[in-house]
């Protein structure tokens, strides 16, 4: 038996299509696991201000806060301020919330002002680097970084 294919033929095979496929989508696709960005956006969107006159603060600083990738690691160099800062970095890894990186830090008012983030805590990938520091003003930083472990550079490379 030999079916013709015709307008007919082909508007019946077009539903059908479409019927499974929406079935598809209705019944595996909730299975599908997600990840939100922060559990508690709510209460983050309400502190925004507040992060907002942070990054006035930073952008008012006479010397800039820089970031260098090492072969050791992350490197963060502070402002020379007569205080000690003290504050936390978090290393936000937008694929998988395992691979997110919070440690509190404290750097004295004599000593140098950096921090390092040793290579053993990051794996190749993309990373948001969010900086909150406080020494008689609070401060906030943010910026896109690329680790890669193929890093073999003994210079370093300044993110702007």
């Amino acid at each position: 038996m030999r079916i013709k294919f015709n307008w007919d033929t082909g508007i019946v095979l077009s539903l059908v299509v479409f019927i499974i496929f929406i079935s598809y989508i209705a019944f595996f696709f909730p299975h599908v696991g997600s990840q939100l960005v922060s559990d508690r956006y709510y209460e983050e969107e309400i502190k925004y201000q507040e992060i907002l006159n942070e990054k006035k603060n930073a952008l008012e600083l006479p010397i800039k806060i820089k970031v260098f990738i090492l072969y050791s690691g992350i490197e963060i160099v502070f402002p020379p301020i007569n205080n000690d800062i003290h504050g936390f970095f978090t290393l936000f890894r937008s694929s998988s919330k395992d691979l997110d990186i919070t440690r509190s830090f404290k750097i004295l008012k004599f000593s140098k002002k950096t921090l390092l983030i040793p290579k053993r805590f990051l794996k190749k990938g993309y990373y948001k680097l969010i900086i909150r520091w406080k020494t008689d003003k609070k401060y906030f930083f943010e910026k896109d970084i690329f680790w890669s472990q193929l890093n073999t550079f003994y210079f370093k490379i300044l993110i702007f």
